[in-house]
């Protein structure tokens, strides 16, 4: 799978492609083997150093922690045109949640009308044979929810939309 991962307003290009037990990852043109526990914890060897992250997904940002570092990364697909796109916080005050990157609608663990808080979670979504939890942006109602269990969804696309609740 390819994606490309933007930090800073610069691209890198990221090929992921299953080896064995684990994966080679090559980041602009550098190979690396990518060995371990995946997912939200990740315990991992990259050319059999070992490393220990914290990632989740915020919106439509992948977010690192690194020995006491964080890093912030805006995923998309390499076939996208690369587009100015409204900013994940514009997203996340308008309580819209999209999809991080193309892949595959496992779950919606939530329906319109009910109420959900900020950081629960309501969609996963499997890429890279990696499923990833979706959380709320923010507190409020579900006001739409697009696609379904089972749907492929491309880069950015819209999942569901929350509507902050008045107090």
């Amino acid at each position: 799978m390819s994606v490309v991962l933007s930090r800073d307003g610069q691209d890198l290009a990221a090929e992921v492609t299953p080896n064995g037990e684990g994966y080679v990852v090559s980041i602009d043109g550098r190979e690396h083997r990518v060995e371990g526990v995946f997912g939200a914890a990740m315990r991992v060897r990259i050319d059999d150093r070992p490393i220990e992250a914290a990632v989740r997904r915020q919106g439509l940002d992948l977010v690192v922690q690194l020995e006491g570092r964080t890093y912030v990364y805006r995923t998309r697909d390499p076939r996208a045109p690369r587009v100015t796109r409204r900013g994940g916080g514009a997203d996340q005050a308008r309580g819209e949640l999209h999809a991080p990157m193309p892949g595959l609608v496992v779950e919606i663990m939530v329906e319109e009308g009910e109420v959900v808080e900020a950081g629960q979670p309501i969609v996963v979504v499997e890429a890279m044979k990696m499923q990833n939890a979706l959380t709320a942006p923010l507190a409020g109602r579900v006001a739409a929810v697009r696609g379904a269990a089972g749907s492929s969804v491309e880069s950015g696309a819209l999942l569901l939309t929350i509507r902050p609740e008045e107090g």
